[in-house]
């Protein structure tokens, strides 16, 4: 039998841009009766209609928060997958937000927040305090 997969502890998996996506992402994964890594594999491997690719272990990483796809078709591809395996449409207003945004307009805002923090770089401490007035 496979792992299940669970998603990650805030310990895991720090509040922040990342998490964001991941809770995103695994509440299509949820919807869908949490299918196993090698049925959603194996439905974008057949479906000619996706513009990306994604293997059992990019979705495995992805949905564990290991990894955000550098690229968005590859993360737009999984949620697809996973929008169509749930009985989502991607175009669907999302139901706990007030502005009618749409699954897919939510799921790419936060992939870019997401990717955003990772090329963020961690201010070195002489620049961290260049703007603080002297003591």
């Amino acid at each position: 039998m496979a792992p299940r997969i669970r998603m990650p502890s805030t310990r895991d998996l720090p509040e922040g841009p990342r998490r964001e996506f991941v809770e995103e992402l695994f509440s299509y994964y949820r919807d869908a009766g949490r299918p196993t890594l090698r049925h959603i594999s194996d439905f974008i491997a057949t479906n000619d209609d996706l513009a990306g690719t994604a293997s059992k272990e990019t979705v495995r990483r992805m949905l564990q928060g290991l990894t955000v796809p550098a690229q968005w078709e590859t993360a737009h591809t999984v949620f697809l997958a996973l929008c169509h395996l749930a009985g989502h449409d991607p175009d669907e207003s999302r139901q706990t937000d007030g502005w009618g945004e749409t699954r897919r307009s939510v799921i790419k805002d936060l992939w870019n927040s997401a990717i955003d923090e990772l090329d963020e770089p961690s201010p070195s401490p002489a620049t961290a305090w260049r703007d603080e007035p002297p003591f």
